[in-house]
């Protein structure tokens, strides 16, 4: 049986990440929906790839909360408060738009990313260990072609 000691600070971590990643989800859904320029087709099916990386990372995070005696944060308003990336408009956004707001999403969840990894490897914590790295290797891509865009 595996035993898990994690502390309430490590929860409290884990919480503003998975608010981070609620937002960032629902920014995802208001760019691909969007989306005006030339570029949409290509545009669109990155970010369908995106919001399938970002929900299966969502569930998987929650799962791990709960797992180790948390409870995830559901609640919208507590979403807005915690989260540190805020929610865009909805508006029309060009393809220079999205690559700006995704980068800067996506560089505060890949900080986090490497935090709770941090954590995780001081505390022996596979679980989380595990789930991040998975996570990493597609936010490693996605940042380094935002970047390059």
């Amino acid at each position: 049986m595996e035993v898990l000691f994690i502390n309430f600070n490590y929860t409290d971590m884990l919480n503003q990440y998975l608010t981070n990643i609620f937002i960032t989800k629902n920014n995802l859904y208001n760019l691909y929906f969007n989306l005006k320029g030339e570029e949409i087709s290509n545009i669109q099916k990155e970010l369908e790839n995106d919001i399938l990386n970002f929900n299966e990372f969502y569930c998987n995070l929650a799962f791990l909360i709960k797992k180790i005696g948390g409870y995830p944060i559901m609640s919208l308003d507590e979403n807005k408060t915690i989260s540190t990336i805020k929610e865009i408009s909805s508006k029309d956004y060009t393809a220079n738009d999205i690559n700006t707001i995704l980068l800067k999403n996506l560089t505060v969840i890949n900080n986090m990313n490497k935090q709770v990894f941090e954590y995780a490897l001081k505390n022996y914590d596979i679980s989380s260990i595990n789930l991040v790295l998975d996570f990493n290797k597609y936010l490693g891509k996605r940042v380094g072609v935002l970047k390059n865009s």
